[in-house]
């Protein structure tokens, strides 16, 4: 196909929100140098299956959309030469934050398309599974199940974050863990823990502030428990990414990481809600395992 680029566009994306900004977007792509033809997908995880078959004959596949039509885009083109291309056109829109790409412009994204530089990023594996910007577990994952069920407004999207974060934070029960690393390892009731690639997680929240896509380490931050009065009152610093300095806080780095539960652990990929069964874990980084279009710095 040459040079052309195909473009998946999840109409679920945001609740609504990608479907209301597509006219404006396609109108854009068509006044662009860009040549391209599009898809709609409108079911969770469809998008998936569309990228994994259009990588075999387009040099490009762009994401328009949220974190989790990035994720799955991503996802199908794991393994083949395609790059990535995003237009963010969803609600935290986090992990463009890390690729100089406008989380808030989904038309200021088009030019970082035309201009076309790209970069190698790393991507985590956990099973069969993949992400691009973070894994989450215990108080994480309930927030991100939290909010998956509460949004019914997502122009309201940094209030549900908000709103989810505190909810748990008064009710959320903390798990026992065993985590192992090539260097380090912990035990013992965590509210939290996080495998990040990038920075910014459920809707801005810096919970890995010093973390690089491309460094080939994730960064891990493991919470202990702590009252829910407190668990409240910290939820501004984990937003400036300042909940680094709280003593029931540890931060390391690693290629991989194995985690152990007896109980089962509601989690999130890329802010998409998952259940892990009872067992171990592990997850490792892919270095610099997928091509995606940045804006050039």
């Amino acid at each position: 196909m040459g040079d052309e680029c195909f473009v998946i566009v999840n109409l679920l994306a945001g609740r609504g929100r990608c479907r209301r900004l597509w006219p404006a977007i396609k109108h854009a792509l068509q006044h662009s140098k860009l040549s391209f033809r599009y898809a709609f997908t409108e079911a969770p995880g469809a998008a998936i299956a569309v990228a994994q078959r259009v990588a075999r004959d387009f040099p490009t596949v762009v994401a328009v959309g949220g974190d989790g039509t990035i994720h799955e885009v991503a996802t199908g083109l794991m393994g083949t030469s395609a790059k990535l291309g995003i237009i963010p056109a969803g609600t935290g829109n986090d992990f463009v934050k890390m690729l100089g790409i406008p989380p808030k412009d989904p038309l200021g994204a088009i030019p970082i398309l035309e201009a076309g530089h790209t970069k190698r990023v790393d991507v985590g594996r956990v099973g069969e599974r993949y992400f691009v910007n973070g894994l989450g577990l215990g108080l994480d994952g309930a927030v991100a199940w939290r909010v998956f069920h509460s949004w019914r407004w997502p122009w309201l999207a940094h209030w549900i974050y908000l709103y989810a974060a505190v909810r748990e934070a008064l009710f959320f029960r903390s798990s026992t863990l065993s985590v192992s690393a090539p260097s380090w390892e912990c035990s013992g009731t965590l509210m939290m823990l996080g495998v990040c690639n990038g920075r910014y997680l459920a809707g801005d929240f810096r919970l890995a502030p010093h973390a690089e896509i491309d460094d080939g380490l994730f960064d891990v931050y493991l919470i202990a428990d702590m009252p829910p009065l407190r668990r409240i009152l910290q939820i501004p610093k984990a937003r400036r990414g300042e909940h680094l300095r709280l003593p029931e806080v540890q931060l390391h780095r690693a290629p991989w990481v194995e985690i152990s539960s007896k109980s089962p652990l509601l989690g999130h990929l890329d802010g998409e809600p998952i259940e892990f069964p009872p067992g171990k874990l592990r997850v490792e980084l892919l270095p610099k395992a997928l091509e995606v279009i940045v804006r050039c710095s």
